[in-house]
């Protein structure tokens, strides 16, 4: 996990309160279910355990001693505060510098620590993401505190964390480049005749090997008429002479992943596949060559979207062109047509660009990079792993 000093983390905590007076609120609510592995509270605070409650008031608050009957507030005056329980004590006063902890026991549970919080920070507006906080959480909280208002603002903690700062970029183009080292070492693996399965474990090995910490998610090995479905899984398929074989994988690397797509053919190919992933090719060439910061997400969708359509394949490209990419493998921002992509494409933002064309019975080619947005263009995290189409001499 990317650890961050104090000057980054109260950045990001700064840009929490632009969002909260831009909402008229007093306080944001970050709430991480167990196991729900959302990112928004390591983002926050640093703090990388498996349940807590992150609360970011506006206004300042100093808290006073107290570790009666089990709970107990750190004094230091700041208006960020930490709810978790006791399994996690020691680990949050190390990773959450800059909030106070609050440990929830029986005698103290979870909603009469937020009231008695409610109430020192006079807080009577609360802002949450609704995408991820779940609803039952938001109706008990209503109904214990009936005096506060809770408020959605549906992609709120996504959007926080759209604009990547230097130390993130060195990390996801880190993950990139063990991405890359793997797959050139997985082409010699391929033969006819093993299965779709043992490529993608071969080449979940290599990516341990070479440094990742975990797969971003599960891999994608999808051979001929397999690569009509765009999120095919791997199977006991055996490859065959004269498919395309279509691989999307990512590496999870200090908490932060990458994402990938390359097709190869598998031995000569037929003159219809071949021109497939020439069409494939040059839309997401075109456009790798015309994204760049300040356009949205609808304008790149429509650059590839065209080019696929002028080429006769754009009714088989079923989904949008990109997505973020950052701490989860789908985030914000978002390349896409209609409402979807009506967002701008700052600076400093990750995306993908993926085209691709699903044809039943036939196969589907894929080709996805991961790019750093710049005001003059873009960086390739994914260059290292040429897209003229090779083909493998098996």
């Amino acid at each position: 996990m990317l650890k961050l000093d104090v000057v980054d983390m109260r950045t990001r905590i700064k840009k929490a309160l632009c969002v909260l007076k831009a909402e008229k609120a007093d306080a944001l609510l970050v709430w991480n279910s167990e196991g729900s592995g959302q990112p928004a509270t390591a983002w926050l605070s640093g703090f990388t355990g498996s349940w807590s409650i992150l609360l970011i008031a506006a206004k300042k608050q100093i808290l006073r001693s107290s570790t009666t009957r089990g709970a107990f507030f750190v004094k230091g005056g700041r208006e960020n505060f930490l709810i978790t329980d006791g399994r996690y004590a020691e680990q949050s006063k190390r990773e959450a510098k800059e909030y106070e902890i609050l440990i929830t026991s029986e005698a103290h549970p979870t909603c009469a620590i937020l009231r008695r919080l409610v109430c020192r920070c006079k807080v009577t507006k609360v802002l949450f993401d609704g995408t991820v906080t779940p609803y039952s959480v938001v109706e008990d909280l209503r109904r214990e505190l009936p005096e506060v208002v809770f408020s959605s603002q549906k992609r709120a903690l996504q959007e926080l964390r759209i604009v990547k700062g230097k130390e993130e970029l060195g990390i996801l183009s880190e993950a990139a480049k063990i991405a890359c080292r793997s797959f050139k070492k997985l082409i010699p693996f391929i033969q006819v005749g093993i299965t779709e399965r043992e490529i993608a474990r071969r080449l979940e090995s290599l990516c341990l090997l070479e440094g990742a910490d975990n797969l971003a998610f599960p891999i994608i090995v999808a051979s001929g008429k397999n690569g009509a479905l765009s999120h095919a899984k791997a199977t006991d398929k055996k490859i065959k002479r004269g498919e395309l074989l279509t691989i999307d994988f990512g590496v999870r690397y200090k908490g932060y992943v990458s994402d990938m797509t390359r097709t190869v053919a598998v031995g000569e190919i037929s003159p219809q596949l071949f021109r497939m992933y020439e069409a494939v090719r040059a839309a997401q060439e075109r456009g790798c060559r015309k994204i760049k910061a300040g356009m949205t997400g609808k304008e790149l969708d429509t650059v590839c979207r065209n080019s696929l359509v002028r080429r006769g394949y754009g009714k088989y490209f079923t989904h949008g062109t990109g997505h973020g990419i950052g701490m989860e493998v789908h985030e914000l921002p978002v390349a896409a047509p209609g409402n979807f992509g009506r967002g701008v494409l700052p600076a400093g933002s990750v995306i993908t660009c993926e085209p691709g064309v699903y044809i039943k019975g036939v196969g589907g080619v894929r080709i996805e990079d991961t790019l750093v947005l710049t005001k003059k263009g873009n960086a390739n995290l994914a260059a290292r792993v040429a897209k003229k189409l090779l083909i493998l001499r098996c």
